[in-house]
């Protein structure tokens, strides 16, 4: 399995959702299987994270970066990583799904399978030029040692359109619930991400919003001014009279 680019560059602005591509090519005459893990789960999403590439096929996967809280600072270095792996799908497995196919797989035929590392670069602009970093940004990643740092990957979730973290996020720091939107996400049903989003953007409106009290007026003690007045008018005619 041949696959590129070898780092995936990530460009500004951060605050927003960005997405690369990892390119697949089968080269092989046989049927393979592949699934992407990364050391970075909550960060980024990939679709498809699992599946098949028949011989000589390419495919394309989409890596999607959530958007940051806030830009990365100019000295900010990417330690982030993606593993893909990879195994020949034999006559035997081909009624498996991928899920089971790859359960088979880590059990009774480990040494078939083949890693690569994707390096993570972010593309930060700098009022200084930047010194290049080793290694060919544009070439195809080659293999690596199944056996080397595996455990630090996890296998990103794989959501529908429409979902953005930050606004988890934010929902979570103000205190609402967010694990509707979360099991959303995971669900891949993109009307229950939709719901989820809307209903986590509603609550956060209301909760910017200064809440209004309307106070009715109180009706002060004593006489009012103008029985007063009244009075004051009537003593005045009567002294008149009388005087």
């Amino acid at each position: 399995m041949e696959i590129s680019p070898a780092v995936l560059e990530f460009s500004g602005p951060f605050t927003q959702t960005v997405t690369r591509t990892l390119h697949l090519h089968n080269k092989t005459p046989d049927p393979m299987a592949y699934k992407v893990k990364t050391t970075a789960p909550k960060l980024y999403c990939v679709r498809p994270n699992a599946s098949r590439v028949n011989p000589g096929e390419v495919v394309d996967v989409s890596i999607i970066l959530q958007g940051l809280k806030q830009e990365p600072s100019e000295d900010f270095k990417c330690k982030d990583k993606f593993l893909v792996q990879s195994v020949p799908i034999t006559p035997e497995q081909e009624t498996l799904t991928i899920s089971d196919l790859w359960s088979t797989v880590e059990k009774t035929a480990k040494n078939t399978i083949s890693d690569c590392k994707i390096r993570v670069h972010y593309q930060i602009p700098q009022s200084h030029s930047l010194t290049p970093s080793s290694g060919d940004t544009n070439g195809t990643a080659t293999a690596v040692d199944t056996s080397a740092g595996a455990n630090e990957y996890t296998t990103p979730s794989n959501p529908a359109n429409g979902i953005n973290r930050r606004i988890v996020s934010e929902a979570s720091d103000l205190g609402f619930e967010p694990s509707t939107a979360v099991e959303a996400m995971d669900s891949k049903e993109e009307h229950e991400v939709e719901d989820a989003t809307k209903k986590l953007e509603s609550q956060l409106d209301q909760s910017r919003s200064p809440a209004v009290t309307v106070s009715s007026p109180s009706t002060s003690g004593g006489v009012p001014i103008h029985i007063v007045v009244i009075l004051c008018l009537a003593a005045f005619l009567l002294a008149w009279l009388f005087s």
